[in-house]
């Protein structure tokens, strides 16, 4: 009898703890399955990284933390979903928040949702990182990205420049967030009594019906002599439009981006230009920046990142 109870009772212990142990592993996934495991150690500080999406772009801006917490040794968490959703994003920020980093670096709206979002890790005493879009009206600590407004004004300058300042245009963008850089091409539009905008087109956050979008534009608006793509793959996709649809010289398209069907289709003049940001760039400064406010060295609170543009002739140069 006594043996039969100490069979019971190792059992007991056997199930308990694996019972134990699943809950920890469960717990364990749910808190950190959004995180890169590849770059997890110990360092200084201990900063999150919160991604737009899971894209090329966003890819590179990575990169370019993963360097700078290197070398700076920093602990750098990276958490992202697949596709942007703004309900989404701002549930991976507010994870971020209750694990209580040292900072906390990440892509934002400039939306009331984000700016509050912003000021509780503020009033937290975690340092904040605006990405890409500031919030103007947070408390945030420092903005890193390239000045949307301005990347407006250019994208129409050399829409407007390739159409002779002449013709309807119509202007393609991922979602409704890039409300500066709209400002910036209609501010720019508006100097031109020959340059007209005719249609504004939005495609979906997963991009599955970025050439449906197009091609209805095109088809659409007959008169149409250029387009503004305010994406990477809507830009490539545009090509693929003009070039099926037989467009090719007739409708201009000025986009963002260095895909590689972009500066292919660049090189075969079916695509004007691109404008193209320097994400690797953003990533480490914003690493950088991070360590030097956790250090309470002197910041600048707004750091813009240089863009470039590409055409057909700074190609043919390479």
């Amino acid at each position: 009898m006594k043996r039969y109870l100490i069979i019971i009772s190792i059992l007991l212990i056997l199930v308990v703890g694996f019972v134990s142990l699943t809950s920890l592993i469960k717990c364990y996934y749910l808190t950190f399955k959004y995180q890169d495991y590849d770059f997890v150690k110990e360092g200084k500080y201990h900063f999150i990284l919160v991604l737009k999406e899971d894209d090329v772009f966003w890819n590179k801006v990575v990169d370019g933390a993963k360097k700078a917490a290197k070398k700076y040794n920093v602990t750098l968490s990276i958490l992202k979903e697949d596709y942007f959703d703004i309900d989404s994003h701002l549930d991976l920020i507010d994870r971020g928040i209750e694990s209580s980093p040292d900072g906390i670096i990440s892509y934002t709206l400039n939306e009331k949702k984000y700016e509050n979002i912003v000021n509780r890790a503020i009033d937290k005493k975690i340092p904040f990182i605006s990405l890409d879009v500031d919030v103007l009206k947070s408390k945030r600590d420092a903005f890193i990205g390239t000045n949307n407004y301005y990347t407006g004004i250019m994208l129409a300058k050399k829409l407007i420049k390739a159409i002779d300042n002449k013709g309807l245009i119509g202007i393609v963008m991922n979602s409704e967030e890039n409300s500066f850089m709209l400002t910036g091409i209609y501010g720019e539009v508006s100097r031109y009594d020959g340059v007209s905008i005719i249609d504004t087109r939005y495609i979906d956050t997963k991009r599955v019906n970025t050439y449906k979008v197009i091609e209805d534009m095109v088809i659409n608006n007959r008169e149409l002599k250029g387009i503004i793509c305010i994406d990477p793959y809507a830009t490539y996709m545009a090509g693929q439009v003009i070039v099926r649809q037989n467009k090719v010289g007739k409708i201009k398209i000025v986009g963002m981006g260095d895909l590689d069907g972009t500066l292919r289709f660049i090189k075969k003049g079916v695509i004007e230009g691109t404008v193209v940001r320097d994400p690797y760039k953003m990533g480490y400064k914003a690493v950088e920046t991070m360590y030097k406010i956790k250090e309470e060295e002197f910041i600048d609170d707004t750091i813009f990142i240089e863009l470039k543009y590409i055409n057909k002739g700074s190609l043919d140069e390479k």
